[in-house]
């Protein structure tokens, strides 16, 4: 016998819903069914309009094997050599990679992902790379509930975040720490390209600064920007609607200078460094992104050494760090550098 959730099929995916928002999967057992109704093995209640709570004496049984193990048999060996051997998990969806050759059995390997963890209730596929210029990736849905939409929890903070109409990764977390940890009480702190403002929820969530500045292009990251303030409860932050090679110099006009700035565009961040020194002062902290092959990491150092030379500025690097790997040798690292 296991405390379950018990609920109708038509209410499946809202209570898993609930339930992974709760915490409170059952970890390492898997939901059961019968005719009318789903049992999601829970380690506590939580609250739900859509569930009830009973002792199931189900088949609920530990979850055994990884994807590859649960697939063996729909799958010949020759597929599983090409089955992606991870995947991104954003909140409550997985984002998947599915080679070609598999493409005719992308749903049943997609319906393996949803089983296999209690946390997703939907699974999508990669369309494609991060394209233009808001870098946006576009999915296709597989299984589960369809949506784009989740709450991702990352560094003590919730973040509502759409996984096609903004550009969000869970893989730069640890790096939003960082950043937050050198952030010194009362500094006022700019965020380019803040999107739905991971940075600048988690910086003024963990930290004492003054004010946490976001300006972000996207209107519908803007938006969900704005929800993630009011999510985290959050009273020091601002986020601008606009493009950074305009908002900057307006700010600069204003006579506004911040203390720490960061520069999260790896692509082409570099190329706003004119807009950074505009609203820098003396002492002001820069930590500005860029994806380098291995081996040639000082070039983000000397693009930062480019941009001030251009602005008439003098600026000491302190240190280059690998931040995550983009591709087979390629990372993005994070020049963090002083302005004097």
């Amino acid at each position: 016998m296991v405390l379950c959730a018990k609920a109708k099929l038509s209410d499946a995916q809202r209570v898993k819903r609930e339930l992974v928002e709760h915490h409170a999967g059952l970890d390492g057992w898997r939901s059961v069914k019968d005719a009318t109704h789903i049992y999601y093995p829970v380690a506590k209640k939580f609250p739900t309009a859509h569930a009830t709570f009973v002792e199931h004496d189900a088949r609920a049984v530990p979850n055994k094997g990884d994807l590859k193990e649960r697939l063996r048999g729909a799958l010949t060996d020759e597929e599983l050599s090409r089955l992606a051997k991870s995947y991104d998990l954003v909140g409550t969806i997985a984002i998947i990679e599915i080679d070609p050759s598999l493409e005719a059995k992308e749903r049943v390997i997609a319906a393996a992902v949803l089983e296999k963890n209690p946390a997703v209730t939907t699974v999508v596929k990669k369309g494609g790379g991060h394209e233009g210029e808001l870098r946006l990736q576009r999915t296709v849905f597989l299984a589960g509930e369809e949506t784009r939409e989740t709450i991702v929890t990352e560094n003590g903070v919730r973040l509502r975040v759409n996984v096609d109409e903004v550009y969000y990764s869970v893989r730069t977390a640890s790096e939003r720490l960082r950043v937050a940890e050198q952030v010194r009480a009362g500094e006022r702190v700019l965020v380019m390209f803040s999107g739905v403002a991971p940075y600048c929820v988690v910086i003024a969530k963990r930290t004492k600064a003054a004010e946490v500045v976001g300006i972000e292009l996207n209107e519908k990251g803007h938006a969900l920007g704005v929800e993630n303030v009011r999510l985290n409860k959050l009273k020091n932050v601002v986020l601008i609607n606009d493009d950074v090679r305009h908002a900057a110099p307006v700010l600069a006009e204003r006579g506004i200078s911040f203390d720490r700035i960061v520069m999260p565009l790896p692509h082409t961040g570099s190329d706003f460094l004119d807009e950074a020194f505009a609203v820098s002062h003396p002492g002001t902290m820069i930590h500005l992104y860029d994806f380098e092959k291995e081996g040639e990491f000082d070039q983000a150092a000397a693009k930062a050494e480019a941009g001030a030379q251009r602005n008439k500025r003098q600026i000491k690097i302190l240190r280059v760090v690998a931040c995550g790997q983009h591709s087979p040798r390629l990372y993005r690292v994070c020049a963090d550098f002083e302005v004097l």
